[in-house]
């Protein structure tokens, strides 16, 4: 049984990218200010990151993002309670006992992603400023240093918000559902992806169906004889639009089923399932 219920929500990403992309303006904006004058432009985006307003911004940003999430990760359990087979009783647990200690999860992801953003001005400042040495090095004259500053940091800000956007909103409903999984005692869940062909890495389609021990992330890469990129858990690792689909109960999944144990997918039949539960 698939529940798209557990997608990350494009909504929320969307609008914590639209937030981000205010930031990409205020660099813009910098790098316009400083002309050619390189220390200049590093100077005002060093102290564009130590400003209150900087950090003001940031927090208010974050908790917009974190809030709904939480909000819709809880009506998310609550519709797949009802669709579960066994339902009345996982709503009933769901509605005495979830929110407890789902307070320090949200806390958590707030400070995270809010540390993740903190740097990104001098993070941008000094990847521009590569850009500038490397085209001296080669000798380039097409753009003068002003031209650099400013596309570079265009570039550079609006690549690195897409990327905080996606990969952010998407460990935080993963970090969500893990935390209400295990209060409920639910300990596996079912790896999804967004099902559309090539656009998922060769890693996750690998991962597509299979059954996950929350406390045994898998090492997808490894698995599909690539570079290791490390144990994580579905929504984990950046650009990732994969997802965590608690296993609510056993009869919620044909069986047999691929499950992922001891750092291998194998197939298990029911039986052999309920012996490692």
């Amino acid at each position: 049984m698939r529940f798209n219920l557990w997608r990350r929500a494009r909504s929320v990403e969307n609008e914590y990218l639209k937030s981000l992309y205010i930031l990409c303006n205020i660099f813009r904006k910098i790098a316009e200010s400083s002309g050619n004058d390189q220390q200049k432009y590093i100077q005002r985006m060093n102290n564009f990151q130590n400003s209150y307003q900087y950090e003001k911004f940031i927090m208010s940003t974050v908790k917009r993002m974190v809030t709904p999430l939480s909000v819709d990760n809880m009506r998310t359990w609550r519709q797949a309670a009802r669709k579960s087979t066994k339902g009345k009783f996982l709503y009933r647990v769901l509605m005495e006992e979830l929110d407890q200690g789902i307070g320090q999860v949200i806390n958590n992801q707030v400070i995270s992603n809010a540390s993740l953003i903190r740097t990104l001005p001098n993070d941008v400042a000094q990847k521009v400023t590569k850009n500038i040495a490397e085209e001296a090095l080669k000798g380039e004259r097409a753009r003068s240093i002003e031209q650099i500053i400013r596309q570079e940091t265009d570039k550079h800000s609006r690549a690195s918000a897409r990327l905080i956007a996606r990969t952010e909103v998407s460990k935080t409903q993963s970090a969500l559902t893990q935390a209400r999984s295990e209060q409920l005692d639910l300990r596996w869940y079912v790896w999804r992806t967004a099902l559309d062909g090539d656009r998922v890495r060769k890693s996750h389609r690998l991962m597509e169906g299979v059954l996950v021990n929350w406390k045994d992330p898998p090492a997808p890469e490894e698995l599909a004889g690539e570079k290791s990129a490390g144990h994580y858990h579905a929504g984990n690792i950046y650009n990732c639009r994969c997802y965590p689909e608690p296993l609510l109960d056993i009869d919620d999944v044909k069986w047999p089923h691929k499950v992922y144990q001891n750092g291998q997918i194998i197939s298990m039949g029911k039986r052999q399932f309920e012996q490692i539960m």
